[in-house]
């Protein structure tokens, strides 16, 4: 009777202990899987803030490339304003309160209704002198063009005999290429004394009189540039 109790104690610590071995096994697993799932979540958490890192990166290269494109816009819109604003330095503009105002301001002209001189192409003009000046006048559509040399040949400017030689040139000049139309009226002087050439070009568009003035001894830079406007 002894001997079977304590074979039943025994089996029953034998149980118990593998029971608890069990329950050591079960709860180290428990506790590997659990580890192993930290580590997963971990893992997943640091490559989705890396991945997140690379998008607001990435978020900046665009910007950056944007800005960017927005500055050399800025830049174009800055060489297109510059290329549209800038006209003819060379043209001075006076505006108006009114296009009579303007045309008014357009003084000397005049209609050279009485010629004595054929400077070639169909077109006459008046010749005339006074104390020591040899005046030229004729028109061209609506502009009076007015040349003034000396009598005395030292006082020329080199290269023309006097006001007929520099005007039929003038006329020849004109003849292919064509000024600008004013709506009422312009003016050309042409001065050929060789101490204080001269030539002023001025006429009138709306409220607004535009004038080119060269010191140049030839009158053809200051024309030029009336016929490129």
């Amino acid at each position: 009777m002894s001997s079977k109790k304590n074979t039943a104690a025994l089996l029953l610590g034998s149980a118990l202990f593998l029971s608890a071995c069990n329950g050591d096994g079960a709860a180290s697993d428990q506790d590997e899987s659990n580890q192993t799932q930290d580590e997963n979540q971990t893992e997943t958490s640091t490559d989705m803030n890396e991945e997140n890192n690379a998008d607001d990166n990435t978020g900046e290269d665009v910007n950056a490339d944007t800005s960017g494109n927005n500055e050399d816009a800025g830049d174009s819109s800055g060489e297109t304003s510059s290329d549209t604003s800038s006209e003819n330095k060379d043209i001075q503009k006076q505006q108006y309160e009114s296009a009579e105002d303007a045309a008014a301001a357009i003084n000397g002209y005049e209609k050279v209704d009485q010629t004595n001189i054929d400077l070639g192409h169909g077109i006459k003009g008046l010749q005339e002198g006074a104390a020591g000046h040899e005046y030229l006048y004729w028109n061209e559509g609506d502009w009076l063009i007015k040349v003034d040399f000396p009598t005395d040949p030292q006082y020329k400017i080199d290269g023309y005999d006097g006001a007929e030689d520099m005007a039929k040139k003038v006329v020849d000049y004109l003849e292919k290429n064509y000024l600008p139309a004013p709506d009422e009226k312009g003016v050309i002087t042409i001065n050929g004394f060789k101490e204080h050439p001269e030539t002023v070009v001025k006429w009138q568009k709306g409220k607004t009189v535009y004038t080119i003035t060269s010191k140049e001894k030839e009158p053809f830079d200051a024309l030029e540039t009336a016929v490129e406007s």
